[in-house]
């Protein structure tokens, strides 16, 4: 009679246990929940490649709005008044601002600027700096998600540097008087929530650098990096 506790391998006539075969059926069940396992999602981890695409779309709600620094870099020059007596030059600015919405901010701004004389000699050839001081109520207009359109007008002070601009007629030249005006500029962020930068244009009225029968002028342009709190 057959052992009950083998079977028998019909080709080759050899004994298999029962017990071989249980260690094979639990094999195939553990590779079988294992594979399951791998497949089911994890209901308690945030997976971003499950995320819908809509989820990871880019507004302008995701950029900081608050306190913020600005540093310029770009050119000033005079039409008019003092702009008979120098060259344009190098013009460096800093500026720290509120925004209270995306769309209006309060800032304070000061730069200088270098100018070289351009006028016949007596006296002679020099140079000299023109400083401003100016508040600036500031406007702005998204024109998409990273772009943005701003319009701001400014007030305040300006001063030049030396005694020697009162030789050609510019009798108020070394006083502190009034600058005001405005400027345009185009804003664009990075893809970061603190990060803008942007070129910008602008002209001032400055009356204590009138002079030569004309009314003097201060044009400038700048590029700007803006970093929001």
């Amino acid at each position: 009679m057959p052992d009950i506790t083998s079977l028998t391998d019909l080709r080759c006539g050899r004994p298999v246990s029962a017990w071989w075969l249980g260690c094979a059926a639990c094999v195939v069940l553990l590779s079988a929940s294992v594979v399951v396992a791998q497949e089911a999602p994890d209901a308690t981890r945030l997976d971003v490649e499950r995320l819908p695409p809509e989820a990871l779309a880019l507004t302008r709600d995701l950029y900081a709005v608050g306190w913020y620094l600005q540093t310029d870099l770009g050119a000033r020059g005079f039409a008019g008044g003092a702009g008979h007596v120098s060259r344009p030059g190098f013009l460096a600015r800093a500026g720290v601002a509120y925004e209270f919405a995306p769309w209006f901010s309060l800032s304070s701004l000061f730069a200088f600027s270098f100018h070289s004389t351009s006028a016949p000699p007596p006296p002679a050839a020099s140079v000299f700096q023109f400083y401003t001081l100016v508040a600036q109520a500031k406007a702005q207009l998204p024109l998409g998600v990273r772009a943005a359109l701003w319009l701001a007008a400014q007030g305040g002070i300006g001063w030049a540097s030396g005694d020697f601009l009162q030789a050609w007629g510019l009798r108020d030249a070394g006083n502190v008087g009034p600058v005001y005006g405005g400027e345009l500029g185009l804003d664009w962020h990075l893809l970061n929530a603190h990060h803008s930068l942007g070129v910008s244009s602008g002209a001032y009225l400055v009356p204590h650098l009138d002079g030569l029968g004309d009314h003097a002028i201060a044009i400038q342009g700048t590029a700007y990096l803006k970093y929001v709190f």
